[in-house]
Protein backbone atom coordinates (compact mmCIF):
# COMPACT_ATOMS: atom_id res chain seq x y z
CA UNK A 1 0.00 0.00 0.00
CA UNK A 2 2.83 2.33 0.87
CA UNK A 3 4.59 1.46 -2.40
CA UNK A 4 1.47 2.35 -4.41
CA UNK A 5 1.20 5.70 -2.63
CA UNK A 6 4.89 6.44 -3.26
CA UNK A 7 4.55 5.46 -6.92
CA UNK A 8 1.48 7.67 -7.35
CA UNK A 9 3.21 10.69 -5.78
CA UNK A 10 6.23 10.11 -8.00
CA UNK A 11 4.07 10.07 -11.13
CA UNK A 12 2.33 13.27 -10.11
CA UNK A 13 5.60 15.22 -10.14
CA UNK A 14 6.97 13.73 -13.37
CA UNK A 15 6.81 16.24 -16.24
CA UNK A 16 4.67 15.16 -19.19
CA UNK A 17 6.56 14.31 -22.37
CA UNK A 18 6.79 17.08 -24.96
CA UNK A 19 5.35 15.96 -28.27
CA UNK A 20 6.31 17.17 -31.73
CA UNK A 21 2.87 18.73 -32.12
CA UNK A 22 3.42 20.87 -29.02
CA UNK A 23 6.82 21.98 -30.30
CA UNK A 24 5.28 22.79 -33.67
CA UNK A 25 2.66 24.98 -32.02
CA UNK A 26 5.37 26.73 -29.98
CA UNK A 27 7.45 27.28 -33.10
CA UNK A 28 4.46 28.64 -34.99
CA UNK A 29 3.64 31.09 -32.21
CA UNK A 30 7.23 32.35 -31.89
CA UNK A 31 7.53 32.70 -35.66
CA UNK A 32 4.30 34.70 -35.82
CA UNK A 33 5.48 37.00 -33.04
CA UNK A 34 8.84 37.64 -34.72
CA UNK A 35 7.10 38.30 -38.03
CA UNK A 36 4.88 40.89 -36.33
CA UNK A 37 7.88 42.79 -34.98
CA UNK A 38 9.57 42.51 -38.37
CA UNK A 39 6.60 44.21 -40.00
CA UNK A 40 6.88 47.01 -37.43
CA UNK A 41 10.46 47.56 -38.57
CA UNK A 42 9.30 47.88 -42.17
CA UNK A 43 6.66 50.40 -41.10
CA UNK A 44 9.23 52.71 -39.50
CA UNK A 45 11.51 52.42 -42.53
CA UNK A 46 8.62 53.41 -44.79
CA UNK A 47 8.04 56.48 -42.62
CA UNK A 48 11.69 57.49 -43.01
CA UNK A 49 11.64 56.98 -46.79
CA UNK A 50 8.42 58.96 -47.20
CA UNK A 51 9.77 61.80 -45.06
CA UNK A 52 13.02 61.88 -47.02
CA UNK A 53 11.25 61.99 -50.36
CA UNK A 54 8.97 64.82 -49.21
CA UNK A 55 11.83 66.85 -47.70
CA UNK A 56 14.07 66.50 -50.75
CA UNK A 57 11.34 67.35 -53.24
CA UNK A 58 10.21 70.37 -51.23
CA UNK A 59 13.63 71.52 -50.08
CA UNK A 60 15.20 71.70 -53.52
CA UNK A 61 12.67 74.27 -54.67
CA UNK A 62 14.06 77.78 -55.14
CA UNK A 63 12.12 79.42 -52.30
CA UNK A 64 12.66 76.75 -49.64
CA UNK A 65 15.03 77.23 -46.72
CA UNK A 66 17.84 74.80 -45.79
CA UNK A 67 16.13 74.40 -42.42
CA UNK A 68 13.80 71.91 -44.10
CA UNK A 69 16.66 69.42 -44.45
CA UNK A 70 17.60 69.82 -40.79
CA UNK A 71 14.01 69.07 -39.82
CA UNK A 72 14.11 66.02 -42.09
CA UNK A 73 17.35 64.81 -40.48
CA UNK A 74 15.83 65.25 -37.03
CA UNK A 75 12.74 63.25 -38.02
CA UNK A 76 14.80 60.45 -39.57
CA UNK A 77 16.93 60.27 -36.43
CA UNK A 78 13.75 59.96 -34.37
CA UNK A 79 12.59 57.12 -36.63
CA UNK A 80 16.02 55.49 -36.26
CA UNK A 81 15.79 55.49 -32.47
CA UNK A 82 12.25 54.10 -32.59
CA UNK A 83 13.29 51.38 -35.02
CA UNK A 84 16.38 50.50 -32.96
CA UNK A 85 14.13 49.92 -29.95
CA UNK A 86 11.80 47.78 -32.03
CA UNK A 87 14.75 45.89 -33.46
CA UNK A 88 15.91 44.93 -29.98
CA UNK A 89 12.53 43.33 -29.33
CA UNK A 90 12.61 41.66 -32.73
CA UNK A 91 16.01 40.21 -31.89
CA UNK A 92 14.55 38.70 -28.71
CA UNK A 93 11.78 36.82 -30.55
CA UNK A 94 13.90 35.78 -33.54
CA UNK A 95 16.49 34.46 -31.10
CA UNK A 96 13.89 32.10 -29.68
CA UNK A 97 12.94 31.01 -33.20
CA UNK A 98 16.56 30.30 -34.08
CA UNK A 99 17.05 28.31 -30.88
CA UNK A 100 14.04 26.19 -31.76
CA UNK A 101 15.37 25.63 -35.25
CA UNK A 102 18.96 24.86 -34.26
CA UNK A 103 18.20 22.94 -31.09
CA UNK A 104 15.12 20.94 -32.04
CA UNK A 105 14.10 20.92 -35.69
CA UNK A 106 17.52 20.62 -37.30
CA UNK A 107 18.52 17.60 -35.16
CA UNK A 108 15.08 16.12 -35.77
CA UNK A 109 15.50 16.39 -39.53
CA UNK A 110 19.00 14.98 -39.32
CA UNK A 111 17.79 12.16 -37.06
CA UNK A 112 20.22 13.25 -34.36
CA UNK A 113 19.75 13.85 -30.62
CA UNK A 114 18.27 17.18 -29.59
CA UNK A 115 20.76 19.86 -28.55
CA UNK A 116 20.28 20.22 -24.77
CA UNK A 117 22.21 23.51 -24.55
CA UNK A 118 19.95 25.24 -27.07
CA UNK A 119 16.81 23.92 -25.38
CA UNK A 120 18.13 25.01 -21.98
CA UNK A 121 18.79 28.54 -23.29
CA UNK A 122 15.33 28.58 -24.87
CA UNK A 123 13.75 27.64 -21.54
CA UNK A 124 15.59 30.46 -19.78
CA UNK A 125 14.39 32.96 -22.41
CA UNK A 126 10.80 31.75 -22.13
CA UNK A 127 10.90 31.76 -18.34
CA UNK A 128 12.46 35.23 -18.04
CA UNK A 129 12.62 37.19 -21.31
CA UNK A 130 15.53 39.62 -21.46
CA UNK A 131 16.81 41.84 -24.26
CA UNK A 132 20.29 40.72 -25.30
CA UNK A 133 21.03 43.17 -28.12
CA UNK A 134 22.47 46.52 -27.06
CA UNK A 135 21.20 49.83 -28.37
CA UNK A 136 24.59 50.46 -29.99
CA UNK A 137 24.39 47.23 -32.01
CA UNK A 138 20.76 47.89 -32.97
CA UNK A 139 21.53 51.40 -34.27
CA UNK A 140 24.61 50.12 -36.08
CA UNK A 141 22.67 47.33 -37.77
CA UNK A 142 19.79 49.55 -38.88
CA UNK A 143 22.24 52.13 -40.22
CA UNK A 144 23.85 49.43 -42.30
CA UNK A 145 20.54 48.10 -43.59
CA UNK A 146 18.50 51.23 -44.32
CA UNK A 147 19.22 54.48 -42.50
CA UNK A 148 22.80 55.08 -43.62
CA UNK A 149 21.88 55.92 -47.24
CA UNK A 150 18.84 57.92 -46.09
CA UNK A 151 20.90 60.17 -43.81
CA UNK A 152 23.56 60.48 -46.49
CA UNK A 153 20.99 61.77 -49.01
CA UNK A 154 19.62 64.33 -46.55
CA UNK A 155 23.09 65.57 -45.58
CA UNK A 156 24.26 65.92 -49.18
CA UNK A 157 21.10 67.76 -50.23
CA UNK A 158 21.50 70.15 -47.25
CA UNK A 159 25.08 70.88 -48.32
CA UNK A 160 24.00 71.38 -51.93
CA UNK A 161 21.19 73.70 -50.90
CA UNK A 162 23.37 75.86 -48.65
CA UNK A 163 26.15 75.96 -51.26
CA UNK A 164 24.08 76.77 -54.33
CA UNK A 165 21.24 78.98 -53.01
CA UNK A 166 21.01 81.73 -54.05
CA UNK A 167 24.51 81.56 -55.58
CA UNK A 168 27.86 79.99 -54.86
CA UNK A 169 29.54 81.37 -51.70
CA UNK A 170 32.67 83.47 -52.04
CA UNK A 171 34.37 81.65 -49.18
CA UNK A 172 33.97 79.37 -46.21
CA UNK A 173 32.78 82.16 -43.94
CA UNK A 174 29.86 82.94 -46.23
CA UNK A 175 28.92 79.25 -46.38
CA UNK A 176 28.94 79.02 -42.58
CA UNK A 177 26.89 82.20 -42.35
CA UNK A 178 24.23 80.73 -44.65
CA UNK A 179 23.93 77.63 -42.46
CA UNK A 180 22.58 79.69 -39.55
CA UNK A 181 19.15 78.72 -38.21
CA UNK A 182 17.46 81.68 -36.52
CA UNK A 183 19.45 82.62 -33.41
CA UNK A 184 21.72 79.57 -33.77
CA UNK A 185 24.94 80.55 -35.55
CA UNK A 186 25.98 78.73 -38.69
CA UNK A 187 29.18 77.46 -37.11
CA UNK A 188 27.21 75.56 -34.46
CA UNK A 189 24.92 74.01 -37.08
CA UNK A 190 27.85 73.01 -39.30
CA UNK A 191 29.79 71.56 -36.36
CA UNK A 192 26.73 69.60 -35.22
CA UNK A 193 26.26 68.06 -38.66
CA UNK A 194 29.97 67.28 -38.92
CA UNK A 195 29.96 65.48 -35.57
CA UNK A 196 26.76 63.66 -36.57
CA UNK A 197 28.33 62.47 -39.81
CA UNK A 198 31.46 61.24 -38.02
CA UNK A 199 29.51 59.36 -35.34
CA UNK A 200 27.18 57.63 -37.77
CA UNK A 201 30.04 56.86 -40.15
CA UNK A 202 31.77 55.08 -37.27
CA UNK A 203 28.59 53.16 -36.41
CA UNK A 204 28.06 52.26 -40.06
CA UNK A 205 31.63 50.96 -40.41
CA UNK A 206 31.45 49.11 -37.09
CA UNK A 207 28.50 47.05 -38.35
CA UNK A 208 30.83 45.24 -40.76
CA UNK A 209 33.23 44.13 -38.02
CA UNK A 210 30.94 43.36 -35.09
CA UNK A 211 29.10 40.08 -34.69
CA UNK A 212 25.79 40.11 -36.54
CA UNK A 213 22.59 39.49 -34.53
CA UNK A 214 20.90 36.12 -34.85
CA UNK A 215 18.16 37.51 -37.08
CA UNK A 216 20.57 38.86 -39.69
CA UNK A 217 21.62 36.75 -42.65
CA UNK A 218 25.14 36.69 -44.01
CA UNK A 219 26.26 35.44 -47.38
CA UNK A 220 28.15 32.17 -47.42
CA UNK A 221 31.88 32.35 -48.06
CA UNK A 222 32.81 31.15 -51.50
CA UNK A 223 35.81 29.26 -52.61
CA UNK A 224 36.91 31.81 -55.17
CA UNK A 225 36.04 35.44 -55.84
CA UNK A 226 33.30 35.67 -58.46
CA UNK A 227 33.82 37.93 -61.43
CA UNK A 228 31.73 41.07 -61.72
CA UNK A 229 29.80 39.93 -64.79
CA UNK A 230 28.88 36.61 -63.15
CA UNK A 231 26.66 38.38 -60.61
CA UNK A 232 24.27 39.46 -63.38
CA UNK A 233 23.46 36.17 -65.03
CA UNK A 234 24.11 33.71 -62.18
CA UNK A 235 23.61 35.51 -58.86
CA UNK A 236 22.50 32.41 -56.94
CA UNK A 237 24.47 29.74 -58.75
CA UNK A 238 26.36 27.57 -56.30
CA UNK A 239 30.05 27.13 -56.72
CA UNK A 240 30.80 23.49 -57.06
CA UNK A 241 34.17 22.47 -55.63
CA UNK A 242 36.87 21.52 -58.03
CA UNK A 243 37.08 17.86 -58.69
CA UNK A 244 40.53 16.56 -58.63
CA UNK A 245 41.29 13.88 -61.09
CA UNK A 246 41.63 10.57 -59.45
CA UNK A 247 44.57 8.51 -60.42
CA UNK A 248 43.58 5.21 -61.80
CA UNK A 249 45.10 2.54 -59.62
CA UNK A 250 46.29 -0.45 -61.54
CA UNK A 251 44.70 -3.76 -60.65
CA UNK A 252 46.66 -5.85 -58.20
CA UNK A 253 49.06 -8.24 -59.75
CA UNK A 254 48.09 -11.84 -59.38
CA UNK A 255 50.86 -14.12 -58.44
CA UNK A 256 50.79 -17.58 -59.92
CA UNK A 257 49.97 -20.34 -57.49
CA UNK A 258 52.91 -22.17 -56.05
CA UNK A 259 52.99 -25.85 -56.79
Amino acid sequence: MANDTHERDKNEYEPPPVSDAAMAQLFRGELNRSDTWRSRLDTTTNWALTTTAAVVSFGLSSSASPVVFLVGIWMVLSFLLIEARRYRYYDLWIRRVRLLENGYWVPLLRREPIDPDAIRELVSLVERPQIHLSLFSAISTRLNRAYGPILLVLTLTWFFKVYSHPREPQGLSEFVHRAAVGPIPGGVVTLFLLVLVLVFSYLFAASFFTRAPMGELRSLPRGRRAALWESFYRPYAPRSPRRRGRRSTPPPRQTPPMH
